[in-house]
């Protein structure tokens, strides 16, 4: 039992090390949070706010690890493909061997192979060398391999451009919060004047209690909205600092962190002229997922191809030397032939093989055919909701003007005492949620041509032809 216990003591070692726990945990946990902080104060020092969208662009395109699956499928699929090439090359085996015998020999003792005592040692050395001349299954592999790779390539390209939506969506949901805070700002600032005039007013006895208590609400309500729009920006900012592999926790400085007017830059005049049908073919020639599904339709007709050569045979070129022996006997010498090898029958799974491979690129063609039937669809909705947006931002800022106007007016007659308090209050919070809606419709324009711009398959700042 004593010869056991050391054996044991390092099988539960290993057991043991083989589950990690809390404070392995902890470990990996600290090493996270201290490398994450040090890189993005490092970067933010270098790089202070506020930030352009091109510049959240770039680094979420270097540093996201929500690319890893694709960049590795990619890199894969060169490794398969560089892989299905040795096909082609000759496969070169050496062996050795030494090996003896114990026992007692019957034949004479003059005999060359007659044991020395009580052993007999033999030896065996050879070099072959196998050259494929016709394999065409093995052929059609590396076909599919070479395939696999543009596909993986396109997949990664469109994962590019769908993760650049992502970044501009919460990209304009910061931008909008930022302006949202500048105008509660300024709105918390006007409330709290107006809420001192109407307190001296009050006191004066020409204000109402209820004009005083609806100041005081206003500018409650104004302290509100801004902490909830201050709420959204940092959730946004969040985000994006967990896509682009930034510590998320990091203290925002004051100020503004974005620059709204990069998002706005994504306009392009040249889209305006396009119509609908326009939009819809350049989405059909330029959409990345597309070109993966033409890729992936010639795969299944290689397939086809694969199962069609399982009924062909396979030619193999091949040679080598050997020596061999026993004893003091020894055989040397080298020699070469032609193998062909062809399965006649396997029990019909070839047949099956071939019936399954072109079901599947009868299938293949379906579903492409359905992609471009749901990019017809998107590209559409898309550009309906783009144009919508660009009616609501000129109603936006129609409706902006005239609450603007209509406060203005509004106060000079109260200055002339021709209106009273309660209209002045009435027609301020229409004019402030007037421009509030205008900022939010501003920015909302510009995303919804960004979501176009990527349903069509074109990029941010991508230049259209005409």
């Amino acid at each position: 039992m004593k010869r056991f216990c050391p054996f044991l003591g390092l099988l539960l070692l290993v057991c043991g090390c083989a589950n990690p726990g809390r404070e392995e945990r902890e470990a990996s946990s600290a090493a996270f949070r201290s490398r994450l902080t040090a890189e993005t104060a490092e970067w933010v020092a270098s790089n202070p706010p506020p930030y352009r969208l091109e510049q959240v662009l770039e680094r979420a395109r270097t540093r996201t690890l929500k690319l890893t699956e694709d960049e590795l499928a990619a890199s894969l699929a060169r490794i398969d493909r560089a892989a299905a090439f040795s096909v082609f090359l000759p496969q070169v085996e050496a062996s050795f061997g030494r090996e003896v015998l114990h026992g007692r020999s019957d034949m004479p003792a003059l005999s060359p192979v007659a044991f020395q005592g009580n052993r007999l040692w033999a030896h065996q050395q050879s070099l072959m060398l196998t050259q494929p001349v016709f394999t065409p299954v093995a052929w059609t592999m590396f076909a599919e391999s070479a395939y696999g790779v543009r596909i993986r390539d396109i997949v990664r390209d469109r994962a590019r451009e769908v993760l650049d939506a992502q970044v501009a969506a919460l990209f304009y949901r910061a931008v909008v919060a930022e302006r949202l805070m500048e105008t509660y700002r300024a709105q918390i600032a006007s409330d709290r004047a107006l809420t001192n005039r109407v307190d001296r007013l009050a006191d004066e006895g020409y204000a109402l209690k209820g004009d005083r208590e609806r100041a005081q609400a206003r500018l409650a309500d104004g302290l509100l909205h801004l902490q909830e729009a201050r709420d959204q920006r940092e959730n946004a900012r969040m985000k994006l600092c967990e896509i682009a592999d930034f510590w998320p926790l990091t203290a925002p400085k004051d100020g503004n962190l974005f620059v709204g007017d990069s998002l706005l830059a994504v306009r392009s005049p040249a889209l305006t002229a396009l119509s609908v049908e326009e939009c819809v073919w350049r989405g059909l020639l330029a959409r990345k997922d597309l070109y993966a599904g033409d890729q992936t339709i010639a795969l299944r007709k290689v397939q086809v191809i694969e199962a069609l050569a399982g009924f062909l045979p396979n030619v193999l070129l091949g040679g080598g030397g050997i020596n061999q022996g026993v004893a003091a006997s020894a055989i040397h010498g080298w020699g070469g032939g032609l193998v062909a090898t062809w399965s006649a029958f396997e029990g019909f799974r070839t047949v099956q093989d071939y019936r399954a491979a072109r079901a599947k690129r009868e299938a293949e063609f379906k579903l492409q055919e359905d992609r471009m039937l749901a990019v017809v669809t998107g590209v559409a909705e898309a550009y309906r909701n783009w144009k919508r947006c660009g009616l609501e931002l000129e109603a936006a800022a129609q409706a902006r003007r005239a609450a603007e106007t209509d406060y203005a007016e509004t106060e000079l007659r109260f200055s002339e005492g021709e209106e009273t308090l309660s209209t002045v209050l009435d027609k301020l919070a229409v004019r402030d949620a007037a421009r509030v809606q205008y900022a939010a419709m501003d920015y909302s324009s510009a995303l919804a041509e960004v979501v176009l711009r990527q349903t069509m398959g074109l990029g941010i700042f991508e230049e259209i032809e005409k």
